[in-house]
C-alpha cells in the first residue's frame, strides 16, 4: 500500500506546471475547477488537500464537456 501524495491547491498546481510546464492552466481557473468540484480534494478544516495521483488520472480521463443545447426554449422548474 503506497501513501498517497496530498498536496494544498497551489502546491498541486506547482506539480502539474511542473509535469507540464505548456499547460492552459492557470491557478485561477485551477482553483475554479477544484470548487466546481471538477477536482477531487479532501477538506480538512479550511484546507483542501488534492491526491496528486488521482489528480493526473481525473485529467487524463476526463470526458469532454456534454454541449449546451441552443434554440430551444426549456421550462424552469
Amino acid at each position: 500500500m503506497s501513501v498517497p501524495r496530498m498536496r494544498t491547491v497551489p502546491v498541486a498546481f506547482r506539480e502539474l506546471k511542473a509535469a507540464d510546464p505548456a499547460t492552459a492552466f492557470t491557478l485561477p481557473s485551477f482553483r475554479a475547477a477544484v470548487n466546481r468540484g471538477e477536482i477531487p480534494f479532501v477538506q480538512v478544516g479550511g484546507r483542501r488537500f488534492i491526491n496528486l495521483d488521482q489528480l493526473f488520472e481525473t485529467l487524463n480521463n476526463s470526458a469532454p464537456m456534454p454541449q449546451a443545447e441552443t434554440g430551444v426554449i426549456r421550462p424552469v422548474g
